[in-house]
Formats: structure tokens, C-alpha cells, sequence
């Protein structure tokens, strides 16, 4: 499966950043699954746990806010308001 970057950007700079191969999150209508060549996409992630997918092993983290969600360029970025 082709890999895509997943950063997860916070206040003070990246937090996370990897080459992962699925982002499945929740947003307002419901939950997404994001692959590599993904179309653009600006969109609210809703607060709680997000999965990733890297080799067919799975990682959750949790947000404890709604963040912002930036797929574009084959690069998927969540944009938290708050320190980690």
C-alpha cells in the first residue's frame, strides 16, 4: 500500500510525523478514511480518538479538542490548538 506523511502539528511545532499508509478520524459527517493521493481536503476532526495505519499495524491517539484537518500534496495534517 502507498504511504502518505501524517503530521500532527501543535502550537509549539510538530508533534507527530510519520509515513503512514490510512488516517481514519471523525468529523461532522461522520468518519473519514484517508489514503495516499487523498484529494485536497480542509475539515473539523472531531475531539477523541484517531487511528493510523502504518505496515498493518494500528496506532489511536486521542485529541481532546475539535482540531483541523489539511490534506493536501499527499501530506495529511492535523492542526491542535493546545499543547501536548
Amino acid at each position: 500500500m502507498k504511504k502518505f506523511k501524517f503530521i500532527l502539528v501543535g502550537i509549539e511545532g510538530n508533534i507527530i510525523e510519520e509515513d503512514i499508509d490510512v488516517l481514519i478520524c471523525q468529523t461532522d459527517l461522520g468518519e473519514i478514511s484517508v489514503l495516499a493521493n487523498h484529494h485536497p481536503l480542509l475539515t473539523v476532526v472531531k475531539q477523541g480518538e484517531i487511528k493510523v495505519k502504518i505496515d498493518n499495524e494500528e496506532k489511536k491517539y486521542f485529541l481532546p479538542f475539535d482540531s483541523i484537518l489539511e490534506v493536501k500534496e499527499n501530506i495529511a495534517r492535523i492542526l491542535v490548538m493546545f499543547p501536548l
